[in-house]
């Protein structure tokens, strides 16, 4: 029987975690599309160093591993790489007609589908003598990983970045234009005044003359008035709006991302709580329950990048993801998981979804994404998260 007080207060946790989430998530993306703006490099570099690494993943992986759960660890990470690409990446997908993909993207994307199949290859073949070099070889593939993308990167900053204030040099331009129209209307009301005196005088008489004249002195008054009201504006306008330093930003960045995982643990932790209590199977909590929770900061993420039209970053959201959790993930549960629970810790459905979503982004960036790939996307992860409950189900009956 569940204890209603842990539920009720693991599912406030919860809902707590969510919100935060969602902050994070809206602070992240603005400030990495001004950093890579500023830098001169593509947003698709930067993500993935950033919102593309799962720390959250390699805390629950080793909080897993610390209480001797290797099943729990790979189901986390398997699960977590599957969502990430049928869950997250196809939420951004329906909120952009189209997706048209950089070429920093496409590289990474080729690069993913090869490490998941090295990956897997790895943990079908594991032996206990050979998994410290399997993890080993993993975590020096994410090293150089980290090495490509920093190094690209310091390329792009050779080159100048692209002037960020012509958005503000362009709404001060045109505020001063309509100021200058409206002097220049004032000036054409006046001149035409003065224009019409004379002509009026000479057909109406002495006393059309001194209405004339009266008329005249009145629009001077006004045009006078008009122009002074605009020397007021001009002088009293604040001064030019100066862009934010690119320490802002990148504090803003952290900030974001920092958010994203806090907010990721909360959810993770509380999830992990709520599934032991409502005495659900390690199978189902981990690639199920778990893997959802922690994969949350991508389907934000996502979501964001999707509506603010930012391919970019919804690809290196979810490539980065899973490169980060096949690479230093896969390696860190190789070197200290149990070879015995890992090799049997795993269905050959499971391997095949895990490499299949690794084909299918792959596909996506070469030839272009659409709304509608996002709809069936998501329908494949439902149905794949309908199989793995019956599935643990059966377990825990035998």
């Amino acid at each position: 029987m569940p204890s209603v007080d842990s539920l009720l207060f693991n599912i406030s946790s919860f809902i707590a975690g969510l919100f935060l989430l969602e902050y994070g998530a809206d602070k992240f993306i603005d400030h990495t599309a001004i950093v890579a703006k500023r830098l001169n490099v593509s947003p698709t570099l930067v993500g993935l160093l950033t919102c593309g690494a799962e720390w959250e993943e390699l805390v629950v992986i080793a909080v897993a591993l610390s209480q001797k759960n290797s099943n729990l660890a790979l189901g986390n990470l398997v699960g977590s790489s599957i969502a990430n690409i049928l869950a997250s990446f196809s939420l951004g997908l329906l909120f952009m007609k189209n997706a048209e993909f950089d070429r920093s993207s496409k590289i990474y994307t080729t690069v993913l589908l090869a490490l998941t199949t090295v990956y897997l290859l790895l943990l079908t073949t594991l032996q206990p003598a050979i998994k410290w070099l399997a993890g080993s070889l993993l975590i020096v593939a994410f090293i150089v990983y980290v090495g490509s993308v920093a190094t690209l990167i310091f390329r792009g900053t050779l080159t100048a970045p692209e002037d960020d204030s012509d958005s503000d040099s362009d709404s001060d331009s045109d505020s001063d234009s309509d100021d200058d129209g409206d002097a220049k209307d004032d000036s054409s009301d006046s001149g035409a005044s003065e224009a019409d005196g004379p002509g009026d005088e000479e057909q109406g008489g002495a006393g059309w003359r001194a209405s004339s004249d009266k008329s005249h002195k009145l629009g001077l008054l006004k045009t006078s008035k008009k122009s002074t009201a605009t020397k007021k504006l001009k002088v009293f306008r604040p001064n030019k709006k100066q862009p934010k330093t690119m320490r802002y930003h990148l504090f803003r960045l952290l900030m974001g991302l920092a958010a994203l995982l806090v907010s990721s643990y909360i959810i993770a932790h509380s999830a992990s709580t709520i599934g032991n209590e409502l005495a659900l199977s390690g199978t189902v909590v981990g690639t199920t329950i778990l893997s959802l929770a922690t994969t949350l900061p991508e389907k934000f993420v996502a979501i964001m990048g999707g509506v603010r039209h930012q391919p970019g970053i919804m690809v290196a959201n979810t490539v980065g993801s899973n490169i980060f959790l096949v690479t230093l993930c896969g390696g860190v549960l190789f070197l200290w998981g149990d070879a015995s629970q890992l090799k049997v810790g795993f269905t050959v459905f499971e391997a095949l979804i895990m490499w299949l979503s690794a084909v299918v982004i792959f596909g996506i960036v070469m030839v272009g994404g659409k709304r509608w790939m996002g709809g069936v996307m998501l329908s494949f992860y439902i149905g794949f998260l309908v199989v793995e409950i019956m599935n643990g189900h059966k377990v825990d009956d035998d």
